[in-house]
């Protein structure tokens, strides 16, 4: 019988007949071995936990005994990475499990938050406060046809959008938009409609909505709708609304329908007048007490623009800087900068305030907090 060089362990040959105290042997070897080797590991363990433990504490006695210049060094050094930090959040479309901090993009329809008195704009949430009131065919006045929209049956690369130009007198919402559409051929009565909103002052596309829509059981006519959406504009630019769609099993056409009559065209709009605020809420885990953080508000103001104050666990705290730069959409933006400069508790709450001043307009894109 052969053995193992190191710990003595039976190599049987062919030739061998193996015996029970043989075998009895090795296994109880390998036993020892085991159980001497987890109580050695439990050991060394318990070790370096007590030795971790105690660079910590001496690390924070040394925090502590350490001059105020060394501490304001420390704490702006973590700061920066906390604020690295929120940017590369942002620039994650699904966040990983995170303890003390976040970025939410405030795009489409946020339903994570505590959100109260914004409009949903589509790429953004927004609040507007216009200096006079319009009336419905004064904002529908503005409205002009510029094409059709066509659908090729079988052909979708050549369809052709809807387009009306839209320059509203003040910042308004349109809730409902009269559209008619002339089909036949159909082999499918659902479709799906997309809006958009171009801002032909910023060349920038303010929403996109689908939108489904029942063409109904007949073919060769033509049905007047109304399309339910809120459309949001700011006071003052030009916007094309572009109404496509990439079907193609109908053949028609669609058309913005100017009509005055309500019953087959109803057009409704709001002038944003009323001094509403805007708020954002949002509770964070923290894991344990922190020494400090901080919260970045993406955002623009628009004509005299408003204000933006954060309420941190009860306290209302200004910025202490803003900076412009270009946000992971690519959209040029303001960022404000707020800071706690105290103590966060494991759990922490925030609560962001927006105010029009009258004649403006705030557009949040984006928020988050990282914690040090």
């Amino acid at each position: 019988m052969d053995y193992t060089k190191n710990y003595h362990l039976p190599q049987w040959v062919k030739s061998d007949r193996i015996m029970m105290d043989d075998f009895n042997r090795m296994c109880a070897d390998l036993e020892n071995g085991l159980t001497g080797n987890r109580a050695e590991f439990r050991q060394k363990d318990s070790e370096l936990s007590g030795r971790i433990e105690q660079v910590a504490g001496e690390a924070r006695a040394q925090l502590q005994a350490a001059d105020p210049a060394s501490q304001a060094s420390l704490k702006t050094g973590l700061l920066r990475l906390a604020y690295n930090h929120c940017h590369l959040l942002a620039a994650v479309e699904k966040q990983p499990p995170q303890s003390g901090c976040f970025f939410q993009q405030l795009k489409g329809s946020p339903t994570s938050s505590a959100i109260n008195g914004f409009l949903v704009r589509g790429d953004a949430l927004w609040i507007a406060r216009g200096t006079a009131s319009y009336t419905t065919e004064q904002i529908r006045s503005q409205i002009k046809l510029v094409s059709e929209m066509t659908v090729v049956k079988g052909n979708a690369a050549a369809n052709t959008p809807m387009v009306v130009r839209f320059t509203p007198p003040g910042p308004v919402c349109i809730r409902e938009f009269p559209f008619t559409n002339a089909f036949n051929d159909i082999s499918s009565r659902m479709t799906t409609l997309h809006i958009a909103l171009y801002n032909e002052n910023t060349g920038e596309y303010e929403a996109e909505i689908d939108y489904p829509l029942d063409l109904g059981p007949h073919s060769g006519r033509t049905a007047f709708s109304i399309l339910r959406v809120p459309l949001c504009f700011s006071g003052g630019f030009t916007y094309r609304i572009e109404i496509s769609t990439s079907d193609c099993h109908y053949s028609g056409t669609g058309n913005y329908n100017p009509t005055r009559d309500p019953m087959i065209a109803k057009f409704t709009a709001d002038s944003l007048t009323a001094d509403t605020t805007g708020t954002i809420s949002r509770t964070i885990p923290c894991g344990e007490a922190r020494t400090d953080g901080i919260v970045l508000v993406h955002y623009r103001m628009i004509g005299t623009g408003g204000t933006l104050s954060l309420n941190w666990d009860g306290a209302v705290l200004t910025p202490v800087r803003t900076r412009e730069l270009t946000n992971i959409d690519g959209k040029a933006v303001a960022e404000m900068e707020f800071r706690r400069n105290a103590s966060i508790p494991a759990t922490t709450s925030l609560q962001l305030n927006a105010r029009c001043n009258p004649g403006g307009e705030i557009v949040l894109y984006g928020w988050g907090m990282a914690a040090v």
